[in-house]
């Protein structure tokens, strides 16, 4: 983590199994009050048990009292704040789960807990010089194991009122920017699909309702989430058939990165709650499918395997199509920064580290943008597989119950603000080691 002396830090995290710290940047002048929206450089941070140093804001008045936070929010993606029950070493457990402390005679440096994975991006990039850091910690490791993430910009608004600290929000709404982000449970579990809500059976057990969340279908009757037929729920989440209806149509974009293993029918795939892994003694190999579409959501259209076309990064939005980003992060105790990935329009029957052979390869990290054009540019939709082979370093993930992995696609705001990308549950995925069932929630991996 970088420190600083010229700025501030706040620090959300999740202190349980996984959670998240990040460290906001901003400036303020005059006294310090609850709303402080002149922003001058924005840094997060994510943790879960360790907190690394903490940057710090010139400020008028050296010594403030720590306010109340009950939630962050980062546009529409929110974390709820929590009194940690791990800390590390060294560290005390805030009560109320923040700490306000004076760093220097004119800086100081907020640290906040919070719960969840925090995924951000910007699929354009925007012209504020802002930087946005997450990264997680897996608990259930001694020492932690510190997850990477990719990083993300465009912070112009910080805010604090009514118990929860705002970033690009504030009394009206989300201030959209290029930056955009999806926030999941600890336990890769989604609140609600639904920016407004999806209304739940209150009988569904905790199974049911996650994957009712995180998968955009309406079941038919006799099918059952805790003894789930992969064989029958959709691969493409951005198409609606009368036999495969959708719970939320999506009549602007959609978006989504799922799960697929390998079916009986070379180069076809069946739906999965995790994504697909595989481990040498050298690599760990991942691939997920992603799904994009820009337009109205058809009844009857063929899935469009192709090669992603990549984007551009004007912060204006593209007249010829929108923009999509899709990043990973990855448990940075277990793999390195080292590796490579590809693009695939068929799927493999069997995963290992030789997938790419035959494909463009391109370096990690993995950030790509790409553009999805409507006709007669574009097809409108597209669909592809991305495959990722990350170097092991030196140490091992033994527990099949935490993710080694997670991916995310994140959709142009200004295709959200207008209604787009309704349904978010299926904008994160998780990767496991192989042979595990995914989160404890999870069934009939």
């Amino acid at each position: 983590m970088r420190s600083n002396s010229s700025l501030d830090g706040w620090n959300l995290s999740r202190i349980a199994q996984r959670c998240g710290t990040l460290n906001e940047a901003i400036g303020s002048q005059g006294p310090e009050n609850p709303r402080m929206s002149s922003v001058k450089q924005f840094v997060g941070y994510v943790f879960i048990g360790a907190v690394a140093s903490v940057s710090s804001i010139q400020t008028a008045q050296a010594q403030v009292q720590a306010p109340t936070v009950a939630g962050v929010v980062v546009n529409s993606a929110g974390q709820t704040v929590q009194t940690p029950t791990l800390v590390p070493p060294g560290k005390t457990a805030p009560p109320g789960g923040i700490s306000y402390v004076q760093t220097s005679s004119n800086a100081s440096a907020l640290e906040v807990y919070t719960d969840g994975f925090l995924f951000c991006g910007n699929p354009l990039l925007g012209s504020t010089p802002a930087t946005l850091i997450t990264a997680h910690e897996d608990q259930s490791f001694s020492p932690a194991h510190p997850w990477f993430f990719q990083n993300a910009a465009d912070v112009p608004l910080v805010s604090y009122t009514g118990g929860v600290l705002s970033v690009n929000r504030d009394s009206a709404g989300a201030h959209w920017t290029t930056l955009i982000c999806q926030g999941v449970g600890a336990a890769g579990d989604a609140p609600t699909g639904l920016t407004d809500g999806i209304f739940d059976n209150g009988w569904e057990s905790t199974t049911a309702t996650n994957y009712n969340h995180l998968v955009n279908w309406i079941p038919p009757a006799g099918f059952d989430w805790n003894t789930p037929d992969w064989t029958k729920v959709p691969t493409n989440p951005c198409i609606s058939t009368v036999a495969q209806p959708v719970r939320v149509v999506e009549t602007a974009a959609c978006a989504a990165v799922t799960g697929v293993r390998p079916a009986s029918t070379a180069g076809l795939g069946v739906r999965a709650g995790t994504i697909w892994t595989a481990t040498d003694a050298t690599h760990f190999t991942y691939l997920f499918r992603v799904d994009a579409r820009y337009g109205a959501q058809p009844t009857q259209a063929p899935t469009q395997f192709q090669l992603p076309t990549p984007a551009s990064t004007s912060a204006s939005t593209a007249p010829n199509g929108e923009a999509f980003f899709i990043s990973d992060a990855y448990d940075s105790a277990f793999l390195t920064a080292t590796g490579q990935y590809c693009f695939l329009t068929t799927l493999p029957t069997a995963l290992n580290s030789s997938v790419c052979t035959g494909a463009q390869i391109y370096a990690l990290p993995l950030t790509y943008r790409t553009t999805v054009s409507p006709p007669p540019v574009g097809s409108g939709s597209t669909s592809f597989y991305v495959a990722v082979v990350r170097s092991i370093g030196q140490n091992t993930h033994t527990n099949f119950t935490t993710p080694v992995v997670g991916v995310s696609i994140l959709v142009d705001p200004a295709l959200v603000t207008s209604g787009g990308n309704q349904f978010s549950g299926d904008d994160v995925a998780f990767g496991f080691m192989p042979g595990s069932t995914g989160f404890p929630w999870m069934v009939g991996q």
